[in-house]
């Protein structure tokens, strides 16, 4: 199994979480990954699904645990939690359904519909707008 590389915390991190931290995050959040991929992406996530993923993976990822605790207080706990999601949910994904590259053509083409698919709405994003563009991109690139 392979990990993600993410730009994160001013830097290019990986993160990987093998079954043993899949596991592990279970226990610090008492739910099965699945279940709190499914809190993270409906807005209904608990703060330890979201520094737990991000912590457990920057280790499987290669980070030192002290040093991801480090990363994980001062750039999740420290900040809002909102902004971490979706590098939670990144991370999770990744490891419960692989990299879209990796999946046979026919699977791949399935996923690639059904996130395509979707709307904003259902992305959990704001219906679009022709105000603030400028300050929707400058978001999505932190």
């Amino acid at each position: 199994m392979r990990g993600v590389d993410l730009t994160w915390a001013g830097g290019e991190h990986t993160f990987l979480l093998t079954i043993d931290l899949l596991r592990a995050l279970q226990d610090k959040c008492d739910a099965g990954p699945q279940f709190i991929l499914e809190r993270l992406s409906s807005r209904r996530w608990f703060v330890n699904d979201v520094t737990e993923t991000i912590r457990l993976g920057l280790e499987g990822g290669g980070t030192p645990k002290e040093e991801a605790r480090k990363l994980v207080r001062r750039y999740v706990e420290d900040r809002p939690l909102t902004e971490s999601v979706m590098t939670a949910m990144a991370v999770l994904t990744v490891a419960l359904f692989g990299h879209a590259d990796d999946m046979p053509g026919e699977r791949k083409a399935g996923m690639e519909n059904k996130i395509q698919t979707r709307s904003r709405e259902e992305n959990g994003a704001s219906p679009a707008s022709t105000h603030g563009a400028a300050l929707s991109t400058e978001t999505s690139e932190r």
